[in-house]
């Protein structure tokens, strides 16, 4: 499905651009662009012939506004356009899923430059972020290997490969590209709404009163060295980590049973989904765990990972969950890989305390149940 647009309001800035609406005084800037043999029939179009041509298409671009003129900063001159297109439904795209396609041109003395990317770039940000779209797609003709370099440096994924009718009566050879929105790919969660229970344990959201409970997890520092944090040293510090927790409404409290205790955390997490090797169509989110330590080899984690697994595929109905680990991380290894996840990538991240860690990160979906043992 086509997403609604309207560029009138909007003002994009990168480096060295400014994208923003069209008006009546680009037209001699556009001409001068548009007139130069070589530019428009990268887009299907030709060389304008006329002024009185330019001050047509400019007329349209300000009409339908969907079309982005971009604004070199450093003169104010005219050099491009960029606009959100109407999809023709030659790729097959959930109807559903609201989303534009990109289409560009650029003055000939500026190619090679790198502005475009950075153009390209700053409007899937906007699109994605602002206007919510579900995808992007964009094109370009085989012959177009310039073309190809910036929609494959802006992330897109090859789909599909079409003919093209340009205005000018030639059929061309199309290669098809798409993107999904990663943010979209993070489905809803609300710890306030959870309450499951085990054999052993009750899952709830963390609460005020877990404060001294918490705080005998998070100021250990060989749990706090296996998940990135840094050490909590004070009951006030621990009292921040809880607020933050309380606050997000992604945290839920494990507590045992047979007395009352909280004895360890469970998120369940957005995360930059872009960097995982994931269908974009999916929603789904990612766990994050740690127990006190006198409660370990207990089987504990096992049974709450099993029981927020099957809560977010079956009642929720997630397409998966993530889960991950530091390599040298071998208990935690051994929790996830009993409860059915399977091994997805591994990557290098800086967490927050400037440390690198290798992570390894697993998955499970909703075709694939945890085990029951």
């Amino acid at each position: 499905m086509n997403a609604p647009v309207d560029v009138t309001n909007i003002r994009i800035e990168t480096d060295r651009l400014i994208l923003r609406a069209w008006r009546d005084g680009d037209l001699e800037d556009f001409y001068e662009y548009a007139r130069v043999d070589g530019v428009g029939q990268m887009a299907g179009w030709l060389p304008h012939a006329s002024m009185e041509k330019s001050r047509m298409i400019l007329d349209l671009f300000i009409r339908e506004k969907k079309t982005f003129a971009l604004e070199l900063k450093e003169n104010g001159k005219v050099i491009g356009s960029l606009g959100l297109e109407t999809r023709d439904g030659s790729l097959e795209i959930p109807e559903l899923m609201q989303g534009r396609e990109i289409g560009y041109v650029l003055s000939k003395d500026y190619w090679g430059r790198g502005l475009m990317p950075e153009a390209v770039k700053a409007v899937i940000d906007y699109c994605f972020r602002e206007l919510k779209f579900d995808y992007l797609t964009c094109g370009h003709f085989i012959s177009n290997s310039q073309s190809r370099r910036v929609i494959e440096k802006c992330g897109f994924v090859f789909a599909g490969d079409m003919i093209h009718e340009t205005r000018f009566g030639t059929k061309e050879p199309t290669k098809l590209y798409i993107l999904y929105n990663p943010q979209k790919m993070t489905a809803p969660f609300d710890a306030n709404a959870v309450h499951l229970e085990t054999d052993r344990l009750l899952l709830r959201p963390i609460q005020e009163r877990d404060l001294q409970d918490l705080h005998e997890i998070v100021s250990v520092p060989e749990i706090a060295d296996m998940n990135g944090w840094s050490c909590s040293e004070t009951l006030e510090d621990t009292r921040k980590f809880l607020e933050r927790h309380i606050q997000d409404r992604e945290t839920l409290a494990l507590v045992l049973k047979e007395n009352g205790k909280m004895v360890g955390t469970f998120s369940v997490q957005g995360r930059p989904w872009e960097e995982y090797p994931l269908d974009r169509r999916l929603r789904g989110r990612e766990f994050g765990f740690d127990l006190n330590k006198d409660y370990w080899g207990r089987g504990l984690m096992p049974e709450a990972l099993r029981a927020v697994t099957a809560y977010c595929l079956d009642t929720l109905s997630y397409d998966f969950v993530t889960c991950g680990h530091f390599l040298r991380n071998g208990r935690s290894s051994r929790v996830i890989e009993k409860c059915g996840f399977h091994f997805l990538f591994e990557a290098e991240h800086t967490l927050p305390t400037g440390v690198k860690e290798q992570i390894r990160s697993y998955i499970i979906d909703k075709e694939k149940q945890p085990c029951s043992n």
